[in-house]
């Protein structure tokens, strides 16, 4: 099912994930918890900060992209762009056990919360959250590990 946000609700979404802590809803939901797109409130539940597995922003680029892919531990996921589009999957059994062998081979939560090179003019930020710990990186990525995972997230 595709779903369609605004980037204001998803930045809406993403303050709250600020301001109140990380998690997402026990059903298929937003950055930070938030309900389901076209969900009720009647149809979310408390925020489970274990279902999430990784999040990612990116932001930067030429055009001031601002993205946010949430993937959460069974596989589903959901991006939010700036312009407004958002999608929402689940990621197949193989893909998601490639995205989790990604965070395992790069010892991931062992990781400094900035690893960057030499910036590059309009390039990108990328900030990755897999289990409470966040880290920042840019164009170029420096760590081939990180690449892996970039590259073992679902397309945005």
């Amino acid at each position: 099912m595709k779903a369609r946000l605004t980037w204001a609700w998803a930045a809406l979404l993403t303050g709250a994930l600020a301001a109140g802590g990380c998690g997402t809803a026990e059903r298929s939901s937003g950055p930070a918890g938030g309900p389901s797109p076209g969900a009720t409130a009647s149809s979310t539940s408390p925020p489970d900060p274990a279902a999430t597995l990784v999040e990612l922003s990116v932001t930067g680029g030429f055009a001031g992209v601002r993205d946010v892919v949430v993937v959460r531990e069974d596989g589903t996921y959901a991006s939010y762009r700036k312009q407004g589009k958002g999608d929402s999957g689940r990621m197949e059994g193989a893909e998601l056990d490639r995205l989790k062998d990604a965070l395992d081979a790069a010892r991931f939560t062992a990781l400094p919360a900035e690893v960057t090179s030499a910036p590059i003019a309009d390039g990108f930020t990328y900030r990755i959250t897999h289990r409470g710990h966040a880290v920042t990186t840019s164009d170029p990525v420096p760590l081939p590990e990180l690449k892996a995972v970039l590259a073992a997230l679902p397309t945005r």
